[in-house]
This record gives C-alpha cells, sequence and structure tokens, in this order.
C-alpha cells in the first residue's frame, strides 16, 4: 500500500526503519531523521530519496516528503474512521446486552432461586448421609469400648465382690444406650434390676464410675443373685470339712489299733475332740452335724466288720 500511496522509495524507507504497521508509522515525529545518520546500509536508500550536495550534504526531495506526509494524513484518516465505526459497535453491543441483561433479569432470578433450593437440598441430603455414616461409626466404637472396659473390671474385682460369674451378659444383665448429637453422643446403662445410669464423658470416651458405684451398693438386686450365697458356700466349705475329718478320723483310729484292741472294747478317744478343733468359726453347726454323721457311718462300719 505504502508503494502504491507513496512510491517503492519511501517504502524501502520505512522497511528500513522497521516501520511495517499503522500505528507505527503514525507514531514516528520524522521518518526522514534516519537519512541524517552516515550508514552504508543507507546509502542506496539515500541516492533515491535525497539530493547529494557538492559539500556531501544530503537533502530530502520535496516530492518524497510531501509523499509521506499525504500518506500520514491518509492513514490518520482512515485510523480516525476506523475508531469511529468501533465506538458505534461498541455503543450498540452495550445497549443490546442491556437490553439482554433487562430481559433476562426475571428468568436468572427464577432459576437462581430453583438452583439455590435445589444446592441446599443437595447439601442437606449429603450432610445428613454424612453425618449418619460418622454417628453409626462412633455409636460402634463407643459400645465396643464400654463393653471392653466393663468385662475388665468385673473380671478383677469378681472376687471382692463375692460373684459366682466374672461376667456381666448385655441385653440381660444390662442394656446398653449410645445416642449421637453430631458432634456429641450420649451414654447410658440400664441395669436389669431397673435403675438407669448416665454415664459421664471423660475426654473422648465414656467413664463408668457411676455404673461401678451402682453394682457395688446393696440395693442393686441384679448382683445380689450374682453373688455366691451362705448355702453354696457352706456346701464348698462342708466337703473341705468331711475331707478333713477322714484324715484326722483314719489317724486317731488306725489299723494297728483296730488289729490289736479288743472287738468290744474299742476306744476312740480323741478323735471327736480332734474334728471340733479343726471347724471353722463361721460355720461350726453344720459342720459339726455333718461330722457326727460321718462318724456315726464310721462306727457302724467298725463295728459290722471287727464284731
Amino acid at each position: 500500500m505504502v508503494e502504491r500511496v507513496a512510491g517503492s522509495a519511501e517504502a524501502k524507507l520505512l522497511a528500513a526503519q522497521g516501520i511495517r504497521s499503522l500505528y507505527s508509522f503514525l507514531n514516528t515525529e520524522d521518518v526522514f531523521e534516519i537519512l541524517s545518520i552516515s550508514c552504508s546500509a543507507l546509502n542506496d536508500i539515500k541516492r533515491l530519496v535525497c539530493l547529494k550536495a557538492d559539500d556531501d550534504i544530503y537533502i530530502v526531495k520535496l516530492g518524497c516528503r510531501a509523499s509521506m506526509q499525504y500518506l500520514y494524513q491518509l492513514l490518520e484518516q482512515k485510523h480516525e474512521e476506523i475508531l469511529k465505526v468501533n465506538r458505534m459497535k461498541f455503543k450498540q453491543n452495550k445497549q443490546s446486552q442491556s437490553l439482554n441483561i433487562s430481559e433476562n433479569n426475571h428468568d436468572s432470578v427464577e432459576d437462581s432461586s430453583k438452583d439455590d433450593s435445589t444446592l441446599s437440598s443437595q447439601q442437606q441430603s449429603s450432610t445428613t448421609t454424612t453425618t449418619t455414616t460418622t454417628d453409626c461409626t462412633n455409636e460402634l466404637n463407643h459400645h465396643d469400648s464400654i463393653i471392653n472396659m466393663l468385662n475388665e473390671w468385673i473380671q478383677k474385682n469378681c472376687h471382692a465382690m463375692n460373684m459366682s460369674n466374672s461376667k456381666l451378659i448385655g441385653n440381660q444383665d444390662f442394656q446398653l444406650a449410645i445416642v449421637s448429637n453430631g458432634s456429641s453422643s450420649e451414654a447410658s446403662i440400664c441395669c436389669s434390676c431397673g435403675v438407669k445410669v448416665q454415664l459421664t464423658r471423660v475426654c473422648f470416651n465414656f467413664s463408668l464410675s457411676n455404673f461401678y458405684k451402682h453394682i457395688r451398693s446393696k440395693n442393686c438386686i441384679m448382683m445380689k443373685k450374682k453373688k455366691i450365697t451362705p448355702n453354696d458356700a457352706d456346701e464348698l466349705n462342708s466337703l473341705d470339712e468331711y475331707e478333713l475329718t477322714d484324715d484326722t478320723t483314719s489317724q486317731a483310729v488306725s489299723i494297728n489299733e483296730l488289729a490289736q484292741g479288743s472287738a468290744s472294747s474299742i476306744t476312740i478317744g480323741h478323735s471327736v475332740g480332734t474334728v471340733m478343733s479343726l471347724k471353722r468359726t463361721h460355720n461350726i453347726e453344720q459342720v459339726a452335724k455333718k461330722n457326727v454323721l460321718s462318724f456315726k457311718n464310721f462306727m457302724k462300719f467298725v463295728l459290722v466288720h471287727f464284731c
């Protein structure tokens, strides 16, 4: 375009300076200023654009300068037209966008309200699902932990509490209930005797001290049933005393004495006293009755076989 409007020499001058766009050309103050520099690369352009004086000074031809001015005016006018067109398009686009925005405001509000309601319902459902899963996991962990602590405590204290069994059975001797409320949980144990004990929270677990206090008290009917009764203790002690009386009786009446003594004058002097001295103080009467019966049976056996 520059070559067609201004000329080939002017086009070469612009190309030598790297002016290849409209904006670079319009922002250059004087395109002929570079010709004042002594440069071998510009000698050919100087011969086309300038006149060389006798004192070796180059003067720009007026026609070339006028062609550049015409080109500058033409491109500047074209640039202004382009800017006007762009401004008009921008205004039209802005007006159309404002109309579209005003028309779509109502629809967008309705859509946004629907989207918000849908999103909130989805969030609530997802939150509920997550909370339910977490609560179930926490309940299982707390349940196992409480059962393990209770069994360990019963095993350690069953002898001190005189229990016949070193284990409590869930849903029979007690019922454990755990309720999760979001980040917190509550636990309680209902004893089979009808007393409900609320467990206290300690850090991330529960303390069973309240339930331990209940089952160690005299009011817990469940523990009374599990304790060893006096009859059971007497039976165990009677077996021990029976074996002991047999041993002492066999020591008092030996086979040698029976062989040497007469059939009618067998004396067992100290057997009764020995038996009575070995009896325990807490069950003297019951053990004495059983020992007397055992002694009578022994005497019958002696009389039958040696008389």
